[in-house]
């Protein structure tokens, strides 16, 4: 029989800048718990930070919140975190927004953050409304070596 460990965590942050730093640090302590390697770690982090500061630059909610939610669940085959980063904002189109993604190869600073997210994290869905906000699920795993 497997036995489960989960730990859950939730924080809300006001948009100010750096505070996609407190979200990293609060998720990466939780992964290091559950046994995550640093490369792991980061990859999430990085997805988090990215997450943050879309939510900080784009959502345009009146409340200026980000709401943030952890799971971290440890079984005998490895790890596995949940992440959910929620805005109470006008939301977007994500098809549109991928469409304006900067061609690879041609220097661009900005415009790459849902991709980053994507690249990242091993599952990202997307929930968002004109008006009802956007909830990114982004989930990283750790599968133990046999």
């Amino acid at each position: 029989m497997t036995t489960t460990a989960e730990r859950q965590m939730e924080l809300t942050l006001p948009m100010v800048a750096d505070i996609e730093i407190a979200a990293a640090r609060a998720a990466g302590n939780l992964a290091r718990e559950l046994g995550m390697s640093s490369e792991k770690i980061d990859e999430m982090t990085h997805a988090i930070i990215e997450a943050c500061i879309n939510a900080r630059e784009h959502s345009g909610c009146a409340d200026n919140r980000i709401y943030l939610r952890f799971v971290g669940t440890s079984q005998g085959d490895g790890s596995r975190i949940d992440v959910w980063v929620t805005d109470h904002g006008r939301g977007f189109d994500p098809a549109e927004a991928r469409s304006r993604r900067p061609a690879p190869g041609v220097s661009h600073k900005r415009g790459r953050g849902l991709q980053l997210i994507e690249a990242h994290m091993d599952e990202v869905s997307i929930s968002t409304s004109s008006g009802g906000g956007t909830t990114i699920h982004m989930v990283k795993y750790e599968k133990k070596e046999s």
